[in-house]
């Protein structure tokens, strides 16, 4: 009785100390890497998209998902999916700057007017573009993914104008033009990856932060940021990508698999963002952050200031901005 009480045991312990991971019956595997919690919306996303893919590829595909940064620093993602460290990633559209420069379009300030605005450009020759510089090098856009709009969040002063931002360390995702654009509104900005910002904001070194409601919560941005001001400065989101490499090479029904999983995952965030954001300002609510709107007659000054922004981009980057109407 004692010999079979001591195998079940060994048992038990060897089934907990699997791993966590993709079936082994699986002929490939995709690791996917973000920077945010489970909760988020992109990580729920990602979550369909892996679901679908393991699915429509009858367990082929095997899919690692590492949240949390856990995998790699957030700003390494796209580098290391053009290495083929990683196959997939989907990380803000500003990280692919450097390798994709049409990307700014999705940044510029007070570009895009909504949702419906921003996917239309993504279908059409704003998105053929940033495809095809992806696609320059090594990486194929499988779809766009919405995240809540940017807004100014602060940690002790509410902003309702832009007199009252002058001055202050506002923290900023990677992104030149958004640096710019703080410039551009007096603000001193404070580019600080996301996996770093929790910190960053808890120790002082930025006063407020340009993010989004539902980033801000997934990573309890809100233990330090106390006032949010809607300016509604981009309509941001995420690119899907997978490295081209890996996928020119999987067998063409698994290739369509991909592609197949990769639309029902963004028809499903697309559906998701509109509840998505009244879920956001609800839980920044909850967690004591008071929403503010700007004062009345206060945003053209805004407007304004940003003016020299956009017309200080290179030639192309203008004509996107004038395509996407």
């Amino acid at each position: 009785m004692r010999h079979r009480d001591m195998l079940a045991g060994a048992a038990m312990v060897l089934a907990f100390a699997v791993p966590a991971g993709p079936a082994l019956a699986a002929d490939y595997t995709i690791k996917i890497a973000y920077e945010t919690s489970e909760t988020h919306l992109k990580a729920r996303t990602a979550r369909k998209f892996a679901d679908e893919l393991e699915s429509l590829s009858g367990g082929r595909i095997g899919v690692e998902i590492h949240p949390n940064a856990s995998l790699l620093p957030s700003k390494q993602e796209v580098n290391a999916a053009i290495r083929g460290q990683v196959q997939v990633i989907l990380p803000f559209v500003s990280y692919y700057e450097s390798v994709a420069p049409a990307v700014k379009i999705f940044t510029m300030p007070m570009v895009f007017r909504n949702y419906d605005h921003l996917e239309t450009a993504f279908a059409g020759s704003i998105g053929d573009t940033i495809r095809g510089q992806l696609a320059d090098k090594g990486l194929k856009a499988l779809g766009f993914w919405y995240e809540t709009p940017t807004h100014l969040f602060t940690t002790e002063k509410a902003v309702t104008s832009l007199a009252a931002l002058s001055g202050m360390k506002i923290r900023t995702y990677p992104s030149a033009l958004l640096e710019q654009t703080l410039n551009s509104l007096s603000a001193v900005p404070t580019v600080i990856p996301g996996s770093e910002v929790y910190l960053a904001l808890k120790n002082g070194v930025a006063e407020g932060a340009l993010t989004t409601p539902s980033f801000a919560h997934s990573i309890k941005l809100t233990d330090s940021l106390k006032h949010m001001t809607r300016i509604n400065l981009a309509f941001g989101g995420y690119i899907l990508a997978i490295n081209a490499k890996f996928h020119d090479a999987l067998p063409a029904d698994l290739r369509e698999a991909v592609g197949e999983a990769a639309s029902r995952a963004t028809a499903w965030n697309r559906e998701a963002i509109v509840v998505e954001v009244d879920k956001s300002e609800q839980r920044m609510r909850d967690a004591g952050v008071a929403i503010h709107d700007l004062d009345d007659g206060d945003r053209p000054n805004w407007v304004n200031a940003i003016q020299p922004v956009i017309e200080s981009q290179d030639q192309s980057l203008q004509d996107l901005a004038a395509q996407a109407g």
